[in-house]
Order: structure tokens, then sequence, then C-alpha cells
């Protein structure tokens, strides 16, 4: 049964949630309808039954805000891979702070920004459903992939050496080049570009599991970024990857051991029957 706001009891399930997706589309009937998925820990809000907010990150597109910005609808749809099955969607009507602006200061403090973090996106929900989900399959979290906040992290890096703030290869330039406009010609990102103050966001925050407020997470064999790199090396998945690499190459000699003998005795029967 639908209902206008979020129900009290729905919020904890929302905000324990470790990627939800957002679905937009432009007026045209021509246009290109979009659906994003959106990860990272702790980038989701529930401001009220009534509104809600997440940090938007940069991305090669630029369709949700270049969306909202032409006629503001928005639906977030939330699905259970673990527990008991369920699909929630927030319905409403979405406005875009972008960096820079006083909305945006106001809603993502400095040391819960990420790297690349472009935008706030409010939504006013309108109309709140849920589903059985049933037919959605079980699925494992393990993590959050570090790959996007590394690559944005070395771009705003750039910026922050570069005299202007605005490196040739730092994230301003990103914005400049890649997120004006989406793909049926909407007018994306308006003055992020254009700021003069440098991206920052503290070293907690460059994990992507890293939750708002908090440390980096203490995982062995994880270098921190910093200064020398902006990267997350999991020297631990490595060890993983040799124990799994070295169990097969057991068993491959095993497979191939058993099929020695075998060839042996068949060679024994055979000799033994001239």
């Amino acid at each position: 049964m639908p209902h206008e706001s979020i129900p009290p009891e729905l919020i904890p399930w929302l905000l324990k949630q470790q990627m939800f997706w957002v679905a937009t589309a432009p007026l045209s009937p021509e246009g290109h309808v979009n659906a994003s998925p959106k990860g990272v820990r702790d980038c989701f809000h529930v401001i009220s039954p009534t509104q809600v907010w997440y940090q938007d990150l940069t991305g090669s597109g630029i369709e949700t805000i270049s969306h909202l910005r032409e006629n503001g609808r928005i639906m977030l749809m939330f699905i259970a891979f673990e527990g008991p099955p369920r699909i929630a969607r927030l319905h409403g009507r979405g406005k875009v702070y972008e960096y820079g602006s006083p909305e945006y200061d106001e809603l993502v403090l400095p040391e819960n920004r990420r790297p690349g973090s472009r935008a706030a996106i409010v939504v006013d929900v309108q109309r709140v459903s849920t589903s059985c989900g049933y037919a959605v399959p079980y699925y494992e979290f393990k993590s959050h992939r570090q790959i996007l906040l590394d690559y944005f992290d070395r771009r705003e890096r750039a910026d922050q050496a570069d005299p202007n703030a605005h490196a040739e290869k730092g994230l301003k330039a990103y914005w400049d080049r890649e997120n004006q406009e989406s793909i049926d010609g909407l007018p994306g990102l308006a003055a992020a570009y254009k700021v003069e103050r440098t991206p920052y966001c503290r070293d907690a925050m460059r994990f992507a599991d890293t939750p708002e407020g908090g440390d980096a997470p203490e995982r062995s064999g994880v270098k921190k970024p910093g200064n020398g790199s902006a990267s997350a090396v999991a020297s631990g998945g490595g060890t993983l990857v040799k124990r799994e690499f070295g169990r097969e190459r057991m068993q491959d000699f095993v497979v191939a051991f058993a099929l020695g003998l075998a060839a042996a005795a068949i060679y024994v029967q055979v000799m033994s029957a001239l």
C-alpha cells in the first residue's frame, strides 16, 4: 500500500542498504530514460519522513542532474539482497545543489565530503511504495569498490597542486568537459567547475567503506591513501589470489596423477592379455 511519506519503521532499513538506484527522465518522448546505481557508504540521508538527500559523486554522465533541472521528477529504489525480501520506491521532486553552493556546504560537511563529490541531491518525497521483492536473488555484500574515489581523488589532488586550483587534468576540468550537458543536450553542471576554492576531503573519506564522521577502516595489508598514493592497495587480496592459484595448481596435479594411474592400470591389463 502506498504512503504519502516514509513510514518510520522503514527508515532504518533504508539507511542500512549499501546501494540504491535513481531513475529520472527528460520530458521529451525522444529523450533517454536514465537509471543510475549509487553506492559508497553513508551517501544517503533521511532529513524527515518527507525529505531525503544523497551526496552525488562525479561520473562520466550527468543525466540525473540534467533531468532534475528540466522537470524535477525522480524515483529512488532500494532492494533487499539479504534478509527478508523487500523493494521500496521513493517518488518525489528533486533539487540540485552543486559543489560550492551554500546549500551544498550546509549538507555536505567538509569532514564528510567524498572525493569527486559534485552535488547534493535533495528529494521532497511525495509517494512511498513497497513491494515483495520475491524474485530478487540473494547477494552477499563484501565491500564497496574503491576505484571511483581513487580516480577522482587524483584529479582533486591535481587541482590542489595547481596555482589557479584548475589543473588541466583536475576535477574541475573534468566537470567542465564531461558534465555540462546530458546525452540529449540538456544543461548539466552550471557552476561547480567555476568555483574558485579547491575541492578537498579528509583522508578517511577517501575510503569507500568509511562511515561518515568515522576513521578509515583498519584492514590488514591496506595502505591508506596519502600524498604519495591515492590508491588503496589491498595486499590481502593478492594473498587470496595466490592461495586460490595454489589450490587450483594442486587440484590440477591430483587430477593428472589420477589419470596417470588409470592409464598405467589399463596398460598393465593390456600387456597381461597378450
